[in-house]
């Protein structure tokens, strides 16, 4: 399966990398369910002392890290292909177009909001300034002069 990776990346087939990344789900399941059982089972059933247990987490945890890291650089790799292969065979359907195949595809930006609403010729309506503090102030309800003087507010005791 490996040989067959190499092959699929240096020939830029990219079905040919399918075969390692689903041999590489299963060990990577394998894996995971192995960590799963050593946690439950590992001091108990297993019988394995502390330091046992510990190195053999540590090295399914590592085993696990380094192949899902390699797993998701293969799959990018691979739909990177996919997606080359396939502007490649759209730009081979369409011979009057001259494409550099290492370019991107020409792309035309779409029209901004401000040019779709027309905000160029549409102004907000304009706003009346808010009061002064007097005129502010003068509209507040009239208080008693007996709140005025009366203080902080206690609290109730509770029960």
């Amino acid at each position: 399966v490996n040989i067959l990776l190499l092959v699929g990346t240096m020939r830029r087939m990219p079905c040919h990398t399918l075969p390692w990344l689903c041999a590489n789900a299963v060990s990577l399941m394998i894996a995971m369910v192995g960590i799963v059982v050593t946690i439950l089972f590992g001091t108990t059933k297993l019988r394995l002392n502390y330091s046992e247990y510990v190195t053999s987490l540590t090295v399914l945890g590592m085993f696990t890290a380094i192949s899902l890291f390699c797993w998701i650089v293969v799959f990018t790799f691979r739909k990177n292909m996919v997606m080359e292969s396939q502007m490649v065979r759209t730009n081979d359907s369409s011979p009057g177009s001259v494409h550099h195949p290492s370019a991107p595809p020409p792309t035309v930006s779409p029209p901004s909001y401000y040019e779709i609403e027309c905000y160029k010729e549409c102004k907000p309506p304009p706003e009346d300034a808010p009061p002064e503090y007097e005129e502010a102030v003068s509209m507040l309800p009239a208080q008693d002069k007996e709140d005025k003087h009366k203080g902080p507010v206690q609290r109730k005791k509770s029960i």
